[in-house]
């Protein structure tokens, strides 16, 4: 078996990905485990807790979540956003509450957090699209056990988390985001019929046009305010008609999470892990209105089974809200507090979750001997027992709360041992480049296997409860698979790098120096997590930086060339002969664009030439570039702010928004004029009705509301990229007498099919970013990608006079893919993930065209610099060891934070912020692995394509 070039670092890439995803299942939600408590209470005393339970009972609930409702739309404002709902508030007849959710900021774990007050592991994240049936005790099965019929209305992922419990239910598809307003009519016209009907108990919504309209225009969008008197209308409905029913009912209004500023949701920031919550019922009475005060989501669980008679969930780790027990007698609000603090005190012992919960269990005890006193009399005490069960059930729901994650530490160390294994294989590799490919015997493999079975079993007879040791589940495959690529490869790599190791000047360039220096700055800045939140700021000082050093390196070449004259300098075979860092070559082997950079820039040779001619020289030229390049990057940090701390300062995105009309219909002509002058000579008809129809998209001619032009778009993109096969002689459509038999089989070269099939790649690619984006980043993407193209021609032409090395370039380039990342307004938060990318010109729910979207707009404008790069490398040279080398270093760099990173949330991981910050890094750090990963399976099928394959059709 013998893997060479790309397929070698592609089996690797799937390796580490496969540690990365053991690495994830070691991070696992603890389900907490309930311990009996001994409380000394008679059966006697728990029933005269439990007189008058009749008075108490609620006939009808209705459960209403918002999706996405911040807690400033609920707030005390002289113009109330929901004016019927704040009337009610003002005027005592509701509660009103803030709801502090966890993070994730994400549907499905914060449906679980809502029914079963516990708090869903960070993982649940991955499941958000996929969500399986609920096993957790919850409130909507005590609901059902109890006799309550149930129904349901709203957001489908309700009914994959209880496929059977729902009496009946109509569901709506809760990603398809452009959709704000039929979502939410479908809802309320089943809740209007039940209304009418009375064969139903409970009653669920959950309404995501608010959600909808914040992920397609923001907080700020002039929908949201109609959208809340919308529901508003709808909370005013349903209020009225229980009232008109005469019985006991119990309102519930409340929102999942919030809502960034910028729209989105899942990250950390206090938009959006705070939301609202308001209690109504006719069994409250009338009270005096408070100041709204902020609680944990998961009370509600708690709250919602004693105020509806059943018992509540096991696991639940909230506490019952004081206040709305108010109107009970004081015997029951001892026995609800008393049985809610029993049961913390329980999952806090059975757990070993607390282990210091010997003070709580003191107020416990000292709660319940008053407890009993009362009962015998002593009223004046019963609000003293009540505050005593308050004090123990917050010590107890505080402490659970930060301790419900639990770690499978095997796997994560053998994980991260893995890929720190991996690591060290690619840095000797990278050192020894290009490497020795021998042939792999299937002994050696055989060997590997054994020797990872036994480390297995090992591992197995130390620690049986890991999960590494259950056959059944994929974290041991993932590991294994792992381990015996290290170990193959390492045994190959080494024996290679020792057998062929040449001698190379020890001599480091101060642009090297500072390369090297800045990546390893940037992978130990990870370290904390305020470098994490504020990444973008340390990604565009380290590119300034490098445009500066570009630009003092060919100063002082052009200065140094004129002082030194026209007979000095190296010759044909000096110091400026091409490094590929490993290998060397002479001026005659460059490609000719290349060699036309002169050696030497005299000062005789620039007598008598005008200042364009000068200009037009190619060291000046490239000094030129390199300065519009830097303004470039001056300009885009600009267009997007970004982060955790100065996110909310307007930037020029911002203002081209606010100013619409006529500058934001510049920003996007000029941004596809820009496209269109690059892309010119790949098919500029093509190209040309590409632009149009994206243009159409975002200022739609049709009543489509640009779903059509889009969908146009698409179809355009792919005949682009078909083309670009015909034009490569890929696909070749030929009659028998088109051609003599001589030419039937004579071929384009290699290099020239894989340059042209690259640049209409490109250009499909740019234009399908185009399509993706916002309205006013489509300029900011056309200075991205005419960055790509300046830069990519700029280190090009320095590498092939040997000015720099070819690793020299590749960081340069690993630096812009980060920096393009964060000019388009991402961050390590999963708030600014755009998911409306993922529904232009699609009208029906498609998971894996939504999430292939949602990807490609976000990491597009990085793929996009590395695939331009590798385009001009090849078509000025199109040696496998030359456009190999770049992916070989950006997979190293990436190995070696991913490496880094590891260790820090493997020994951080009970840091205040490990679910806030550093997870969330982890999973971006895996995702731009995979952009890595696609990019080597896309240059290994163009290579084979290119090398191997010709698709001819012949008719007869």
């Amino acid at each position: 078996m013998k893997l060479s070039g790309l397929s070698h670092l592609l089996v690797e890439q799937i390796a580490v990905i496969a540690a990365i995803l053991a690495y994830l299942s070691g991070i696992v939600t603890v389900r907490p485990q309930i311990s009996p408590v001994e409380d000394g209470m008679t059966a006697n005393e728990y029933r005269i807790g439990l007189q008058n339970d009749s008075q108490v009972v609620i006939d009808k609930t209705v459960l209403i979540v918002i999706d996405a409702l911040r807690a400033d739309h609920l707030s005390a404002t002289n113009q109330p956003l929901m004016p019927y709902v704040h009337g009610l508030i003002t005027k005592g007849e509701a509660f009103s509450y803030v709801l502090r959710t966890a993070t994730p900021t994400v549907t499905l774990p914060r449906i679980k957090s809502l029914v079963t007050g516990t708090i869903p592991g960070f993982m649940d994240v991955i499941d958000n699209f996929g969500a399986g049936e609920l096993t957790d005790d919850n409130l909507i099965q005590r609901w059902v056990d109890k006799g309550k019929r149930v129904h349901f209305f709203g957001d489908e992922t309700w009914v994959k988390l209880f496929p059977t419990q729902f009496s009946k239910q109509d569901t709506v598809t809760s990603f398809f985001v452009t959709d704000y307003t039929e979502v939410d009519r479908n809802v309320t016209r089943n809740v209007q019929a039940a209304l009418a009907s009375s064969d139903w108990d409970v009653l669920v919504l959950h309404y995501l046009g608010l959600d909808h309209i914040g992920h397609t225009e923001g907080p700020m969008s002039p929908h949201v305010g109609p959208k809340l008197l919308e529901m508003d209308k709808v909370m005013k409905e349903i209020h009225t008609a229980l009232e008109e029913k005469g019985e006991r009912y119990l309102i519930t209004i409340c929102g999942d999470h919030g809502m960034s500023d910028a729209g989105g949701h899942g990250g950390s920031s206090h938009s959006e892990v705070t939301t609202s919550a308001v209690l109504l019922s006719n069994t409250f009475g009338k009270f005096s209105p408070s100041k709204t005060r902020e609680v944990k989501q998961v009370d509600l669980a708690s709250t919602l089974a004693l105020l509806t008679g059943v018992p509540i969930p096991d696991g639940n780790i909230g506490r019952p809200l004081t206040e709305v027990f108010s109107h009970m007698g004081f015997e029951r609000r001892m026995l609800l507090h008393h049985n809610a603090a029993k049961q913390l005190l329980a999952i806090a012992k059975g757990s070993s979750l607390y282990a210091g919960h010997e003070n709580a269990e003191l107020i416990f005890e000292e709660a319940t001997r008053l407890h009993k006193q009362v009962l015998q009399n002593v009223i004046l005490e019963a609000e003293r027992v009540c505050r005593f069960y308050q004090e123990c059930q917050e010590m107890v729901s505080d402490a659970l709360s930060s301790k419900l994650q639990s770690y499978d530490l095997t796997t994560i160390f053998a994980s991260t041992f893995a890929v720190i294994l991996t690591f060290i294989v690619c840095l000797w590799r990278l050192l020894t480049y290009p490497p020795d490919v021998r042939e792999v015997g299937w002994v050696n493999v055989c060997w590997c296997m054994g020797g990872t079975f036994l480390a297995w079993l090992l591992c197995c007879a130390t620690v049986p409860g890991s999960c590494v040791c259950h056959l059944l589940q994929p974290t041991a495959w993932l590991l294994g698979l792992t381990f015996v690529y290290v170990l193959v490869t390492a045994g190959q790599v080494f024996l290679a790098g020792n057998s062929r190791r040449q001698k190379r000047a020890s001599v480091i360039k101060p642009l090297h120096q500072f390369l090297l220096v800045g990546t390893g700055f940037h992978t130990l800045s990870l370290l904390g997590t305020s470098l994490v939140e504020e990444e973008h700021q340390t990604v565009y000082f380290l590119v300034n930086s490098l445009h500066v050093g570009f630009v003092i390196c060919l100063i002082v070449q052009i200065k140094r060339k004129v002082l030194m004259g026209p007979h000095s300098g190296s010759g044909r075979h000096g110091s400026d002969n091409f490094d590929a860092g490993k290998y060397k070559v002479d001026e005659d082997e460059l490609d000719e664009d290349v060699a036309e950079l002169p050696t030497r820039f005299t000062a005789r040779s620039s007598e008598g030439l005008t200042w364009m001619q000068t200009l037009r020289r190619t060291p000046v030229k490239l000094l030129l570039l390199s300065v519009v390049s830097l303004s470039l990057s001056r300009l885009m940090r600009s267009w997007n702010s970004t982060g955790d701390k100065w996110k909310h300062l307007e930037d020029l995105g911002d203002g081209i928004r606010a100013a619409g009309g006529y500058v934001l219909l510049a920003v996007v002509l000029a941004g596809l004029v820009v496209a269109l002058f690059m892309f010119s000579q790949n098919c500029l008809p093509l190209v040309m009705v590409g632009c149009a129809c994206i243009f159409g998209r975002h200022f739609p001619l049709s009543s489509s509301g640009g779903v059509l032009e889009a969908q146009f778009a698409h179809f355009v993109i792919f005949i682009l990229f078909v083309y670009g096969l015909l034009k490569a002689k890929l696909i070749d459509f030929k009659t028998p007498n088109s051609r003599s038999k001589s030419n039937l089989d004579a071929f384009e070269p290699e290099e020239e099919k894989m340059t042209v099939l690259l640049r209409y790649s490109v250009t499909a690619l740019s234009l399908l970013c185009l399509l993706l984006q916002r309205a006013d980043n489509i300029g900011l993407l056309a200075l991205v990608m005419l960055q790509n193209h300046i830069m990519s021609s700029v280190l090009c032409k320095l590498t092939g006079t040997g000015l720099i090395s070819s690793g020299v370039a590749a960081l340069a380039v690993n630096w812009l893919a980060f920096a393009h990342f964060f000019y388009q307004g991402n961050s390590n938060s999963l708030a600014t993930v755009d998911i409306s990318a993922g529904f232009v010109g699609v009208t029906s729910y498609r998971p894996f065209v939504h999430g292939a979207l949602i990807a490609t707009q976000t990491f597009g404008g990085t793929f996009l610099t590395y695939l331009t790069y590798l385009m001009n490398i090849i078509s000025r040279d199109a040696q496998k060891e030359r456009w190999q080398y770049p992916l070989y270093v950006w997979w190293t760099v990436r190995l070696a934070t991913m490496s880094l990173y590891l260790v820090n949330v493997t020994f951080q991981r009970y840091h205040l912020f490990i679910w806030s910050v550093f997870t969330p890094k982890l999973l971006y750090e895996g995702a731009h692995l995979l952009v890595l990963c696609v990019l080597t399976l896309f240059m290994w099928s163009v290579e084979k394509i290119c090398t191997v394959l010709e698709v001819s059709y012949r008719f007869e």
